[in-house]
């Protein structure tokens, strides 16, 4: 599945090795860089209340250090240690979009465990993360993966959850965007609510909207 899965993967970008125990990275340091684990495990723990706790220990294909994507001080929650000799790709913040862009089908996949993920690490480190952004990237990766429908209560309440912050700020921020057209919100089957991406490219639309 590793091997197969590197040889899919898109030119440029970096493919690095851990050797076992090696440090990934360290809680409390800084980065810009997520990575996606294909090939070994790994280990992601954290000190809570002076001792060791494991949160998880990963498997390929996974995805970690996503969190210093959202955050806005880019600081780690978590320390990640490799179990094993581990294979695994480097993912820069200006670049994530243009991976997942490029990136074979079975990353779709990754993005659900991206926002588990994201909701959990932020409720346990109490970290404030950058909202509208944190909500356009997610967005953005439905689109990049062809979904350019989502339910709109469960968008809500998702990102409600997962950015702690009220449901109301969300939606003011959803009203935002639909107001600059980069959304829609409309029924759906059965009269449920989903919003529309109306922006194929739609974080960078985002990004060059003046303010």
């Amino acid at each position: 599945m590793s091997e197969m899965f590197l040889k899919k993967m898109p030119k440029g970008f970096l493919v690095k090795t851990f050797l076992k125990h090696n440090v990934i990275f360290s809680e409390g340091s800084r980065g810009d860089t997520a990575f996606i684990l294909a090939e070994g495990s790994v280990e992601i723990s954290s000190q809570v209340g002076g001792r060791k706790k494991v949160f998880a220990v990963l498997k390929p294909v996974s995805i970690f250090g996503e969190m210093a994507l959202f955050l806005e001080d880019n600081q780690r929650t978590a320390t990640a240690i490799a179990l094993e000799d581990s294979r695994v790709i480097l993912v820069s913040k200006e670049s994530v979009d243009d991976f997942f862009a490029k990136a074979p089908a079975v990353i779709s996949s990754i993005m659900d465990v991206l926002v588990h993920r994201l909701k959990a690490t932020t409720k346990k480190a109490l970290k404030t993360p950058n909202v509208p952004l944190g909500i356009c990237r997610i967005l953005n990766l439905f689109a990049l993966n062809g979904q350019m429908e989502v339910g709109y209560d469960a968008a809500v309440r998702t990102f409600s959850e997962t950015f702690l912050t009220a449901p109301e700020s969300v939606e003011q921020y959803l009203a935002g965007l639909a107001g600059q057209k980069h959304i829609s919100v409309g029924e759906a089957a059965q009269g449920k609510r989903v919003i529309r991406i109306n922006t194929p490219d739609f974080l960078n639309a985002v990004l060059r909207k003046p303010d």
